[in-house]
């Protein structure tokens, strides 16, 4: 359990980028409990952000929740300010709605047309306060972030959205530093009010130091398979990794396991880009990271369980560990989730 407090000002929470449903409520109240500001739900074809943020706000009392993220291209603006509107209400006002323009495979999943998405998602945002507005709901907006990877995007988000959600590979400093928070700076630099910045972290404890860096391997390897993403890489000493892994994954047929493939994935990416070992290494990483975000004016730090391979219990757990890892407040009670990592379903990964 750690004993660390997060950098001053600077928020902890914790993302549910999982399958599995009916776990995430405990897993809720425990980082609740446990003092996280918010938790994070995330949706894919088979499982709606929407829906389980309000399963959770329904069950708690104080921790806030946002979708991270929901995808703006399935739903219609008028549709998505009625429901969100709705959620804000019956949280007691602890809602933050996150949307994204998605990858585009994902797009072709929905059969969605959503081009240009840095335009497109900005025009979406305009749309729901237009809808609040028009239907009297501003007293029960939620605000509203916007996902960003690649630069144009960080611009357009920060001009419009009360937010930026920052992508797991946005830690990649030399794209942070250089591309995505200068564009950001000149995004805000067009307003006069504050605009909150959320890094999401690829987080992986576990008692089995190398175990927990496997699964982060195995999550990096997922995310690079995007060809979209491999920027991130670009005046690295590591920018092949990206190519090479996008490469051995279409040369294996798109069966491969991602933890095969993260065997391409080496130390120095690891640690570059997420947190992960013991509980006590994760724990003391975890302040040094804080405090290098903050001095860059991030405001929250979303930890994201690596779930790239594993099953939903493995998941469950692997959540919980973080709760335990990086509680901002002592918990007693025992852990929840030690239930067998056995079971032949996979969760699902993609945030």
């Amino acid at each position: 359990m750690s004993l660390e407090i997060p950098a001053p000002d600077l928020r902890r929470s914790i993302v549910f980028a999982t399958d599995a449903l009916e776990p995430i409520i405990e897993l809720a109240q425990r980082a609740e409990r446990s003092g996280f500001s918010r938790v994070w739900t995330t949706e894919y074809p088979h499982r709606d952000a929407v829906i389980r943020s309000l399963a959770i706000a329904l069950n708690t009392q104080t921790i806030e929740i946002g979708t991270g993220v929901a995808y703006a291209f399935a739903r219609l603006p008028l549709a998505m300010a009625a429901m969100t509107a709705d959620v804000q209400r019956l949280s007691a006002g602890r809602f933050a709605l996150g949307v994204s323009a998605g990858t585009r495979g994902v797009r072709r999943w929905f059969g969605a047309d959503f081009e240009p998405p840095a335009a497109a998602l900005t025009a979406y945002v305009t749309s729901l306060r237009e809808a609040w507005a028009r239907n009297g709901e501003l007293a029960v907006t939620p605000p509203v972030f916007g996902a960003a990877l690649g630069p144009v995007m960080g611009r357009r988000v920060a001009e419009t959205f009360d937010g930026v959600l920052l992508h797991p590979l946005a830690l990649a400093r030399v794209h942070l530093r250089d591309r995505l928070l200068p564009a950001v700076a000149k995004g805000t630099g067009t307003r006069g009010d504050v605009v909150s910045l959320v890094a999401w972290c690829i987080t992986s404890v576990d008692l089995d130091a190398a175990r927990a860096r496997e699964r982060a391997r195995a999550q990096l390897a997922f995310y690079f398979s995007t060809p979209s993403y491999a920027s991130v890489s670009d005046g690295t000493d590591w920018n092949d990794i990206p190519h090479l892994v996008q490469t051995a994954f279409l040369a294996g047929d798109r069966k491969a396991l991602w933890t095969e493939l993260g065997a391409l994935i080496p130390d120095r990416v690891v640690d570059e880009l997420t947190l992960s070992g013991t509980p006590s290494d994760v724990a003391a990483r975890a302040v040094v990271l804080e405090r290098e975000l903050a001095e860059l004016g991030i405001t929250e730090v979303a930890f994201a369980a690596a779930g790239a391979d594993m099953t939903s219990a493995e998941f469950t757990s692997s959540c919980d560990n973080i709760i335990t890892a990086l509680a901002v407040e002592p918990v007693s009670e025992p852990s929840p989730a030690g239930v067998s990592s056995t079971q032949p379903e996979v969760a699902g990964v993609n945030v």
